[in-house]
């Protein structure tokens, strides 16, 4: 019965080795470091913000630079 205890906790110590090097090694192992912990959300949600504010001041200055007389008409 040990033998098949040792057996099992060297196996679960190899999958965790190799899933580690596999998420530190990797280009994309930060990009999975960020997704499990929900800062990709957070960085796209601000990236998005900021996307937004921009149009949201274009679309305001192209209102802006509308003549007077084609703002009555709406």
């Amino acid at each position: 019965m040990k033998h098949f205890y040792w057996h099992q906790l060297s196996m679960a110590f190899i999958l965790g080795l190799v899933t580690l090097s596999l998420i530190w090694g990797c280009d994309s192992g930060e990009k999975a470091i960020d997704e499990i912990t929900g800062n990709r959300a957070v960085k796209h949600y601000h990236k998005s913000k900021k996307d937004i504010e921009k149009i949201a001041d274009r679309q305001a200055e192209r209102y802006e630079s509308i003549p007077d007389e084609d703002k009555e008409g709406d």
